[in-house]
């Protein structure tokens, strides 16, 4: 499928391994890629495969409607793109910042955006620079609804795109919400295989009895996802006492192994703290309350 009709040129600034990944992503799409770095050799493959190369941020960002940027901090983009020659080639353009900053600096950026008759649109990318390529990553965006309606089949070149609010800055938010899921999730996965080796099983099988429970891991999270939603937390499942029991003896099994035991210690604090306040013969939903106790004193 090619793409090429909806968005004839496209600016990638940034070729970092993110940004690569855009830009392979792109090209294969059959986009006609404009792209820049600040190190010249690593736009040389870009140039072998039919993009334009840029020999200024300004060229890059006069060559298209629409400029990406991708770098890996805000004094970057805050140099390349805050640059006047540069905001004045994308006046009446559009930017979509896809790197790495704050919600505050994406903020500071949005205002001054609208003060140069910019179209500021900012995303946040939920995955790695091979699921951008292979079309698996997930574009977490705020901004205009209009300017993202605009770009969605653009962004969907990478996988999916949703728009979590209007509000500048809320798509960096989301991505923090999102990552301390997917960083505990890793994390439990790495230390499950500490405990599978210290044990003296296989990585392997350890690895594929996970990726069989999956299907119902997601059950239980829409499960535990609509209960905290309606913030009702009685069940007939599992009691949070129950839960606590079966994953102490995980930690025992830490310690007796010699395995280090910091994040399962963490962990059953949680429970510890939980069945402490009352919630006990609750499902194990109810820790989220113990985790918003401190907010809603």
């Amino acid at each position: 499928m090619t793409h090429s009709n909806l968005h004839p040129g496209v600016t990638v600034m940034g070729l970092g391994n993110m940004g690569s990944g855009l830009a392979e992503a792109l090209l294969s799409a059959g986009v006609s890629v404009t792209v820049w770095n600040r190190s010249a050799e690593k736009s040389e493959p870009f140039a072998d495969r039919g993009a334009t190369v840029a020999k200024s941020p300004a060229e890059a960002a006069a060559n298209s409607q629409v400029t990406i940027v991708c770098v890996t901090d805000y004094d970057a983009f805050f140099e390349i793109v805050h640059d006047e020659a540069v905001a004045n080639a994308l006046e009446g353009r559009d930017l979509i910042q896809l790197g790495v900053i704050t919600a505050e600096q994406a903020q500071h950026t949005g205002s001054w955006a609208a003060s140069r008759n910019i179209g500021y649109l900012e995303g946040s990318i939920l995955g790695l620079p091979d699921n951008v390529k292979n079309t698996s990553a997930l574009i977490i965006c705020s901004g205009p609804k209009n300017l993202f309606d605009n770009y969605l089949d653009l962004l969907s070149i990478f996988g999916s795109a949703q728009l979590v609010g209007e509000a500048i800055g809320s798509a960096y938010n989301f991505d923090k919400v999102y990552y301390s899921f997917a960083y505990a999730v890793l994390q439990g996965f790495i230390q499950g295989a500490a405990l599978a080796h210290a044990s003296g099983f296989s990585i392997d099988a350890y690895t594929g009895i996970v990726l069989k429970r999956l299907p119902v891991v997601m059950e239980n999270l829409r499960r535990i996802g609509d209960r905290i939603s309606d913030r009702n937390h009685e069940g007939d499942q599992a009691t949070l006492e129950l839960w606590a029991d079966s994953y102490v003896k995980s930690l025992d099994l830490c310690r007796s192994l010699d395995v280090d035991d910091s994040l399962p210690t963490a962990l059953m604090g949680n429970f510890s703290k939980a069945v402490d306040a009352g919630y006990g013969d609750k499902e194990i939903s109810a820790i989220f309350e113990l985790l918003l106790a401190k907010r809603q004193n």
